[in-house]
């Protein structure tokens, strides 16, 4: 059954991403995460960062391990302040992040927002 949840998952951000170019709610499509207390993955690389609406946009390569069908997938989780932003092993504030960077998310549905707990970056785009 949660194979079937992510496929489907998978295949709602797809569509959420070719929406005209506009940037798709991860929140809004759950990613196989119902409440607050089940996380789900996405990965993917920043394309920016609104901090007065406390949103990362991204392109989105995985969720839940699962590679979206279509090509480029772009889609907005939100921060709080107790979302972590680790990198080599240090804590980072969200705003260090920068467009070009590649994270790792981890998130739950909050009110029907993809809302990050943790995010990794696994490759700094000035390295």
């Amino acid at each position: 059954m949660r194979i079937a949840t992510l496929a489907i998952a998978a295949m709602l951000l797809s569509a959420c991403g070719s929406a005209g170019g506009t940037l798709g709610d991860l929140g809004s499509i759950i990613l196989g995460s119902p409440s607050s207390t089940e996380s789900s993955d996405v990965r993917g690389t920043v394309s920016g960062i609104d901090t007065n609406a406390r949103r990362i946009d991204m392109n989105v390569s995985y969720v839940n391990n699962l590679r979206p069908t279509s090509t480029e997938s772009r889609s907005s989780i939100y921060y709080d302040n107790n979302t972590r932003v680790v990198y080599n092993n240090q804590t980072y504030a969200v705003t260090d992040l920068e467009r070009g960077d590649e994270i790792s998310v981890v998130g739950v549905n909050n009110d029907g927002r993809y809302l990050a707990q943790t995010i990794t970056v696994v490759r700094n785009v000035r390295q």
